[in-house]
């Protein structure tokens, strides 16, 4: 099975790395505890059992810098992209109000569906869960909050949206 080039976008500050980094193996929990901003892009590759995939699914995963001095760079990183993991801070000011127009260039203007972003409103804590709603753009995109706490339950939601992505992948190649 080819592999997967997915991409990671959101405002900085807003957990891409560290959710980046536990997705592929690199780290064994949600390490939340010091920010780094990423430099352009960081290209973690790694292979991993999708589940309903009989077999193990080569990722790449583009953690791209939320940080707008970027900004010439991301055509190229979406360039034969699969899918996108938007991941923003609901506490952030104004992060829920620029995902609009996160989704819009890294979902709309390259042509992927919405069946092909996921968005991760992501937090180190729980307390803001309950006035969690996800913004209505994202009517068809899978989005829930996350914390560092239930690292499983991300873990489940990109193993779903790999599925997803691969099955849509397979037939488009047929």
């Amino acid at each position: 099975m080819p592999g997967l080039k997915l991409v990671v976008a959101g405002p900085k500050g807003s957990g891409k790395s560290a959710i980046s980094s536990f997705l592929s193996g690199h780290t064994e929990g949600l390490k939340t505890d010091q920010y780094s901003p990423t430099a352009g892009v960081r290209i973690l590759e790694f292979d991993t059992p999708v589940k309903g995939v009989n077999e193990q699914v080569s990722v790449e995963l583009w953690d791209a810098s939320g940080d707008h001095a970027y900004e010439n760079c991301w055509k190229a990183i979406m360039q034969d992209a699969d899918g996108v993991i938007l991941i923003y801070n609901p506490e952030g000011p104004g992060q829920d109000q620029q995902l609009g127009d996160w989704f819009e260039f890294f979902v709309r203007k390259n042509g992927l569906k919405d069946e092909q972003c996921i968005a991760i409103a992501f937090r180190t804590t729980q307390e803001s869960a309950e006035r969690f709603r996800p913004p209505p753009l994202f009517s068809k995109v899978n989005a829930a909050l996350q914390t560092a706490a239930n690292a499983q339950d991300i873990k489940e939601m990109f193993n779903d949206f790999m599925k997803t992505v691969s099955t849509m992948n397979q037939r488009s190649r047929k």
